[in-house]
């Protein structure tokens, strides 16, 4: 069984609302409001040793769709707990 994750952006609640009734009945899709907040890094030590792995799943078109449509659909693996 597929599993998706819709990704909505934080300026589109009314979106988030329509997309959770529409799949209400679907246990294999979660919905949620995207809660990333920007860089987080701060001042020039930060950047000396970057041992963070760029996240398996983001893409530049991801934040273009939130951008556009306000919203943007990540497919999980079966294994993978979602937050």
């Amino acid at each position: 069984m597929a599993r998706y994750l819709f990704v909505v952006s934080k300026t589109r609640p009314e979106l988030r609302e329509y997309l959770m009734d529409h799949f209400s009945k679907e246990d294999d899709v979660v919905v949620t409001i995207d809660r990333r907040r920007g860089e987080r890094r701060r001042g020039d030590a930060d950047r000396e040793a970057e041992r963070r792995q760029a996240h398996r799943r983001w893409r530049p078109e991801n934040d273009e769709a939130l951008e556009s449509i306000g919203a943007f659909m990540v497919p999980l693996d079966e294994r993978e707990p979602v937050a």
